[in-house]
């Protein structure tokens, strides 16, 4: 699991750090900048005051805060309880290739069987993410407003934005602007998009298929490895060939002194988490109350 997790984010880095990528960024960038300076002012203060109804300061707050929270935890529950052959399915492993038995069985089952605490950890985890993430997108929140605000004088004339924020000053104009955003998080939003969840996942392989058709020509993915030049499909040819044995992770095999010292190390670990997180939700309480009364 935390193999997979680290050659997804590798990946990610790998795409992001790409020269040619950050050339075109620059570019973007740039084109950006110039569009942004010649945009006249007057279109710029009737898109202030459109992105002022549409995106006002605090939109970021209202979307993550509570409703975020109970969307990761249902899309969390979702992941759950995928089983094992449908997501090894979407990475182009056949079912039948899994050891036996591991194809029914759910993601959250897999996780619980090498963390007891999966559940309470997931869920606490989550929170504490989204909680930061909150934090973030609310300092992101100005940079947001003004590329808005550019793009919409960019997009529309003096004349249309004038007709917009009318129609956003009236009582249902206004009553639109201001859950514009929220639909976007919608209990009703999310849980359709969670549903399209099982048909992506059923499409992945098919399309995983043309990506490889399509970079056929292109040479082999190198892995950092004892043979640096080897193939994905040789290391994974030497897995599944393999002697070696993950019998050593079983505790059932280690020192009585080992098994000991690790549960114990375990269960300090999470009491010391719960109470950070106690701790965290009530200066952030203390915090909140003190602002409130102008303290």
């Amino acid at each position: 699991m935390k193999k997979f997790i680290a050659i997804t984010v590798s990946s990610i880095a790998l795409a992001v750090s790409n020269p040619a990528a950050a050339q075109e960024t620059d570019d973007t960038t740039k084109t950006a900048a110039t569009e942004t300076a010649a945009i006249d002012p007057a279109r710029l203060s009737a898109a202030k005051s459109t992105v002022d109804y549409l995106f006002p300061l605090g939109t970021y707050e209202r979307m993550m805060k509570g409703t975020m929270d109970q969307m990761m935890d249902q899309m969390m529950m979702s992941m759950g309880n995928m089983r094992m052959g449908d997501l090894a399915g979407a990475g182009g492993v056949a079912r039948g290739d899994m050891p036996e038995g591991m194809g029914e069985k759910t993601l959250a089952e897999m996780a619980t069987e090498m963390d007891p605490h999966y559940a309470e950890r997931t869920k606490i985890s989550t929170k504490v993410i989204m909680d930061e993430m909150v934090n973030l997108m609310i300092g992101m929140e100005p940079a947001v407003r003004e590329a808005l605000t550019n793009i919409y004088a960019r997009k529309f004339t003096v004349g249309q934005l004038t007709e917009m924020n009318s129609f956003f000053a009236t009582d249902t104009g206004s009553a639109f602007a201001r859950d514009y955003m929220m639909v976007f998080v919608d209990p009703e939003m999310m849980q359709s998009m969670m549903n399209m969840v099982p048909e992506m996942m059923q499409a992945m392989p098919e399309i995983m298929k043309k990506v490889e058709e399509a970079t056929a020509h292109l040479p082999p993915v190198k892995i950092p490895g004892n043979d640096p030049f080897a193939s994905v499909e040789e290391i994974m040819d030497e897995v599944e060939n393999s002697d070696d044995t993950t019998d050593w992770e079983d505790p059932d095999n280690w020192s009585a002194e080992d098994r000991e010292l690790v549960n114990k190390l375990s269960v300090d670990s999470d009491t010391a988490f719960e109470k950070y997180y106690e701790a965290l939700e009530k200066a952030q309480k203390n915090a909140k109350a003190k602002m409130a009364n102008g303290k």
